[in-house]
């Protein structure tokens, strides 16, 4: 704490009648109070304005080529029967969802497929990850379990369409599902609160299915509720890449 005490001043002896003492010091308390406003208010800018980052194309495309979009139905049906074979508790989630919504099929602009995998809050989560990953590299699939945000991307093997596996518990007990791993939901838990943790009863199996992909796929319950909370600035309407 001597950066709170004036260098110019001498401080032996002095009382707090020492008006000179008390005006510098209550200066340099507002300065320090000042710039920690300030820096906690932009921390909580990054954090709101990390959702406009989130998933941004350098070259978004208006249309996927089919023959990728092909390449991502592969993979995803790969991943399906993996998920099945295991009684996993999944979902389509996030731009996936909108297109089993929207389309029965993936959005036309669509850079990956999105599953939300539940877990129980007990369970072996990196062991779930480590087996999940393993068998997604024995269908052909070049895998990585990206650590900072807590996904398994999967990629396939000859256009490198992408699909992307969350993971999901009810940490705490109270019917709200947090990701299960992953820091970047530690620190933009602003962000994450506001775009991303959503009741447990949405994801509370047995789940509703739609078509998607040519197949039958658990989708969360409720039908469009879960986007209000994942899309809470545009869920009414159709979000295409600037320029479509």
């Amino acid at each position: 704490m001597d950066f709170l005490y004036p260098k110019d001043i001498s401080t032996k002896n002095f009382t707090t009648k020492n008006k000179l003492y008390w005006k510098i010091l209550t200066d340099r308390i507002w300065k320090v109070l000042f710039m920690l406003a300030f820096c906690f208010g932009f921390y909580c800018w990054i954090n709101i304005r990390w959702s406009t980052w989130y998933g941004t194309q350098l070259e978004p495309r208006c249309q996927v080529p089919e023959e990728e979009l092909e390449d991502m139905r592969l993979i995803g049906r790969q991943t399906k029967d993996i998920l099945d074979k295991h009684n996993m508790t999944y979902a389509l989630g996030f731009g996936s969802l909108w297109g089993a919504l929207r389309h029965g099929d993936i959005l036309p602009w669509d850079i990956d497929i999105d599953l939300i995998v539940v877990l129980d809050r007990n369970s072996d989560i990196k062991g779930t990850i480590d087996w999940l990953k393993k068998e997604m590299e024995a269908q052909g699939m070049e895998v990585y379990y990206r650590d900072w945000i807590g996904i398994i991307q999967g990629y396939s093997p000859v256009y490198k369409s992408q699909l992307d596996v969350t993971f999901w518990c009810d940490y705490y007990g109270t019917g709200t599902m947090f990701r299960c791993s992953g820091w970047e939901q530690f620190i933009f838990f602003v962000n994450y609160r506001y775009h991303y943790i959503f009741p447990a009863r949405l994801v509370k199996p047995p789940l509703p299915t739609l078509n998607f992909i040519n197949r039958s796929w658990p989708v969360p319950r409720n039908g469009i509720e879960i986007q209000k909370i994942h899309y809470p600035n545009d869920w009414w309407k159709v979000a295409k890449p600037k320029g479509c």
